[in-house]
């Protein structure tokens, strides 16, 4: 048991109070000098803390730079539609205006938020059918998912800045785990599928991020996030349930791509080297993006309650310790087997019988 004090205008863990124990449901407020933090704590160590705030961020913040502290209320309770949606007007203006579904608010221009909000939810509604016809169990999610279109690269570029992303010539959009926002920028002429296609991806992350299947907090392999990303810009994903054929569900592009690099594969401990660790998302990213797609795509098709089970795992660590190659590569393990030299042997054949 532990409990914050103000010592000396710094903040100290010690034992003897629940007051900041991870897992509570109060509504904290802790101050950074004059400016006051809001939410529930999701985790904690003797340097950090990660609030949940009501509108869906999560912040973190160092404890010594803490000055005081008090418990708003004994509950969390987070913004609903309505006083988010309030929110976003206030933070983006009259030259945006914001549509709300199910599931989503999306912020574009006017004229132009109903059309991305439907885009939006449709991939949130196939990936829940994606999942429920294959016996996998996914959460509703906690808060509104929020989504903004903005009309032009410059602007985007400028919020790219605000979240310390490096708005690069080749980025069209992002989810941040820590805003929990997608954003991305619309382009000129006849490029609307690419904006689509960047909807369906980065959506992608964000659902799975909010229904249970990875963590906003602590280490999701990379292989993992991508492969489910990218398995789901392929069509005949979103448009299909268990039945019919996995041809008819081939992402075309990461297919191919895979093809091609298989053919320099190591013979000798390919796969176990990729799940232990992201080096080659550093090294060679397309490599990465296509292998993670096919491994994954193998994995649901062929395997998709311990695909599940694997998910489950990894989700449920302990956010706040590392993730190493042998941990890694032992729940792996647990999930499909020992032998993954089989593994890899199945894996190979079922990719290559595909076209």
């Amino acid at each position: 048991m532990r409990k914050l004090m103000i010592l000396a205008g710094a903040c100290a863990v010690v034992a003897g109070s629940t007051l900041l124990e991870a897992g509570t449901s109060a509504l904290l407020e802790l101050k950074v000098g004059e400016e006051a933090h809001v939410g529930r704590l999701l985790a904690k160590d003797d340097s950090y803390c990660w609030l949940m705030k009501r509108d869906g961020r999560v912040q973190e913040i160092e404890l010594n730079a803490v000055t005081d502290f008090r418990k708003v209320s004994p509950k969390f309770r987070r913004f609903r539609s309505v006083e988010l949606r309030d929110e976003l007007r206030r933070e983006f203006g009259s030259d945006y205006e914001i549509a709300a579904t199910t599931h989503y608010l999306c912020c574009a221009a006017p004229g132009k938020a109903a059309d991305y909000a439907e885009i939006f939810e449709q991939v949130y509604r196939n990936f829940q059918l994606y999942f429920s016809t294959r016996g996998f169990r996914v959460s509703q999610p906690e808060f509104p998912l929020v989504a903004i279109v903005f009309p032009d690269r410059a602007a985007f570029a400028k919020y790219c800045r605000q979240d310390d992303i490096p708005p690069s010539a080749s980025l069209l959009g992002y989810y941040l785990r820590t805003s929990n926002r997608v954003a991305l920028y619309t382009l000129p002429g006849d490029n609307q599928q690419r904006v689509e296609d960047t909807i369906v991806h980065e959506a992608t992350h964000q659902v799975a991020f909010n229904t249970g299947l990875h963590v906003r907090i602590g280490e999701n392999p990379k292989w993992i996030v991508e492969g489910l990303a990218t398995v789901f810009e392929a069509p005949g994903v979103r448009h299909s349930t268990s039945r019919g054929k996995a041809h008819s569900r081939i992402n075309r592009e990461r297919y191919v791509w895979f093809g091609n690099f298989s053919q320099s594969r190591r013979e000798e401990k390919s796969l176990v080297d990729f799940i232990a660790d992201d080096s080659m998302f550093h090294r060679s990213a397309l490599d990465a993006y296509s292998q993670s797609w096919a491994l994954t795509f193998f994995l649901i098709e062929t395997r998709p309650s311990q695909y599940a089970a694997y998910l489950k795992t990894v989700a449920s660590r302990d956010p706040l310790t590392p993730y190493d190659r042998e941990d890694r590569i032992a729940d792996f393990r647990a999930a499909f087997g020992d032998d993954l030299d089989w593994l890899e042997t199945t894996f190979l054949r079922f990719v290559k019988k595909l076209d």
